[in-house]
């Protein structure tokens, strides 16, 4: 059965909800102030998130230089994820599951047909292209430029990355503060060959909120 969502927040009322089908991405504009409620309906499945400043072609949001902006690989509520200029994109507000990597470029076909010989597989590159391709949106994409929201690895002693099976449950949420008007998109990760999403990949959704005057 399908967790229902918390159709309310204290000071917010819902701007726009959208679900994320399994194996497939969707997208979204936002406003500076709104907050994203990405919840995983089912448990056990991995958010490919990618951010890209409104009035502008040329800055993302960089997982890469949110390490540097954190000093760390694991982000935490209060942590700020910054743009390839450095700038403040979004805050992370709350976080139910605690784990998520920032680290591993999202999949891509190239990864589907070298790891496992599986010439059509979607793929968490794939999701995000075509959901900014339904919104009439072209912009840069690349797998560095995703945050794996709620996946679950761990780097060994000797630095090898380890994928474990998520133990999070239905309903688990990670809530983000906008902090620049921003072009959002999200993947349900379609990864089956791992245990990336715990065998069973599922929808999301998405839910904006808007703060009210």
């Amino acid at each position: 059965s399908k967790t229902r969502c918390v159709s309310n927040m204290d000071g917010y009322k819902i701007k726009n909800e959208l679900i994320v089908p399994a194996s497939k991405g969707n997208a979204a504009v936002v406003e500076k102030g709104d907050l994203i409620e990405i919840i995983d309906l089912e448990g056990k499945q991995v958010g490919d998130l990618m951010a890209w400043v409104i009035d502008s072609k040329e800055e993302w949001f960089s997982p890469a230089h949110s390490i540097t902006q954190n000093w760390s690989i694991k982000l935490n509520p209060g942590d700020l994820l910054v743009t390839n200029l450095r700038r403040e994109i979004l805050k992370i507000v709350s976080d139910d599951v605690g784990y998520h990597d920032i680290v591993v470029p999202c999949c891509d076909k190239e990864a589907y047909i070298r790891r496992y010989g599986l010439e059509n597989h979607r793929s968490c590159l794939g999701n995000i292209s075509d959901a900014l391709s339904e919104l009439g949106e072209e912009r840069h994409i690349s797998g560095e430029l995703a945050w794996n929201v709620f996946m679950k690895n761990k780097i060994g002693n000797n630095g090898e990355m380890i994928y474990e099976e998520p133990t999070h449950n239905p309903g688990a949420k990670i809530i983000l503060e906008v902090l620049i008007d921003s072009l959002i998109a999200l993947s349900a990760c379609p990864q089956d060959q791992t245990p990336t999403n715990g065998w069973n990949c599922s929808e999301m959704k998405i839910i904006v909120w808007n703060k009210i005057d």
